[in-house]
């Protein structure tokens, strides 16, 4: 069948080389899409089923998964970020998030929230604090590298139980994940620092600052409006990650119907071969490079290479995230000035250093691993449990955000009244 795919290239670029002789180049840059969108539809014509069978996979992966895992952490995040609560907490967070990513304290609660739910509640709560003014563009920018990421839910359920058939395996991908994350974050607390002043002073007493901000005029808001429009745009959103979930599904099956990404391997494998990799890594890769899940899948099923290549392959692939995931994130900051290049360029570099961790820690601290065998694990049949499943783990890591929000508030806190008093010594002035 992939022959077909070819002649359709083939007959595009003939056809515009014919049309587009005497056209300068940026006629040719506005036919890239057109005939990308044509060349789309005549794939859907001649692999339907494919098409249609891979749009059933996208619906039941948004249903039984991103619907329930998300739905909380969005609802949430509306209503801490319209009830002025964030702002609030970021003056408690600051000498910590400071210092470590140069960002604002505000930062910690995407931070925290990016790590317990998945992608793509990091990008939407950047965004929303950018809208709000909490963030500086070169803030935003900064922050939306390392704090979208891939949740728990995924990490430990979909990939170390339901593609690799190991639960053990979940919290190390986690932990080495997160530890890109923040390896990440760190190096772009660099990031823009010709363009504004990245220095921080604690000014003022720290809890007529927190009082400041949650007086009145964010507790006169209307709760029952505040929880309806986060309700409804919650869904709205979420109606739009289904959509591109859906979308980006039909375009890699497509991709594998058509022998496309085989053709790619092969080639990339070629080059790979001396670093020991293998064409079903390089295939995975490459999948993964459009699509997380799809990607993922493909390297826990390789089943002629290493478990470490595996591993590896699936730790940078969950830390790039695909381009169905970069396309949620951009239509997300489509609405601010926040360039999308930083955040492209932390998440290649986040799934190089989650590679990297994952082979030097599995040959260091866990090698017995490496020579165990999996053991069969059977997925419950029945739909219903597994959505009650997934809303109450996405609930479960919900609470867990909000714990590690505390953890940073009292160390943020300590930090925060030790300078304090250090003041206080040197003004001579012994109250709060």
């Amino acid at each position: 069948m992939s022959w077909y795919f070819y002649i359709i290239i083939a007959l595009i670029i003939i056809s515009l080389a014919f049309s587009c002789r005497s056209f300068k180049v940026i006629y040719l840059k506005n036919l890239v899409l057109p005939s990308l969108c044509v060349l789309f539809i005549i794939c859907l014509v001649i692999f339907s089923k494919t098409a249609v069978a891979s749009a059933y996979k996208g619906i039941k992966l948004w249903i039984e998964i991103v619907f329930p895992s998300l739905f909380p952490f969005f609802v949430a995040s509306e209503l801490l970020n319209k009830t002025g609560l964030v702002k609030a907490v970021g003056i408690l967070l600051e000498p910590v998030m400071r210092p470590l990513f140069n960002v604002p304290g505000c930062g910690s609660f995407a931070f925290a929230m990016g790590i317990t739910s998945g992608y793509p509640v990091g990008a939407k709560i950047t965004s929303e604090m950018r809208k709000e003014g909490l963030l500086t563009k070169v803030e935003a920018e900064r922050l939306l590298t390392f704090t979208n990421n891939s949740g728990p839910l995924f990490i430990i359920g979909a990939v170390s139980v339901g593609m690799f058939k190991m639960p053990r395996l979940g919290l190390f991908l986690l932990g080495c994940h997160v530890l890109a994350s923040t390896t990440v974050g760190i190096i772009f607390r660099f990031y823009g620092r010709k363009k504004e002043s990245s220095g921080y002073n604690f000014k003022g007493n720290l809890l007529k600052r927190l009082k400041n901000e949650l007086a009145p005029s964010h507790a006169a808001l209307n709760p029952g409006k505040l929880f309806g429009d986060a309700v409804r745009n919650s869904v709205n959103l979420l109606l739009a990650i289904g959509g591109f979930i859906i979308f980006f599904s039909v375009i890699i099956n497509l991709l594998l119907e058509t022998g496309f990404i085989k053709s790619l391997s092969d080639a990339v494998s070629a080059i790979l071969r001396p670093l020991g990799i293998n064409q079903e890594i390089s295939a995975s890769i490459i999948s993964g490079f459009f699509e997380i899940t799809t990607g993922v899948n493909m390297a826990a099923n390789a089943e002629y290479s290493p478990l470490i290549h595996r591993l590896t392959a699936a730790s940078f692939i969950m830390g790039w995230a695909g381009l169905s995931v970069h396309s949620q994130v951009i239509s997300m900051v489509g609405g601010t000035d926040i360039s999308i290049k930083p955040y492209l360029l932390g998440k290649f570099l986040q799934g190089v250093f989650a590679g990297v961790y994952s082979n030097i820690l599995l040959n260091i601290v866990w090698p017995d691993l490496l020579e165990t065998h999996p053991a069969f694990i059977a997925e419950h049949p029945d739909a219903l449990v597994r959505l009650q499943g997934n809303f109450f783990n996405s609930v479960r890591y919900l609470v867990l955000s909000v714990f590690l929000m505390a953890v940073l508030f009292l160390i943020s806190f300590i930090a925060a009244r030790k300078k304090e008093k250090r003041r206080n010594r040197k003004t001579g002035y012994s109250g709060l």
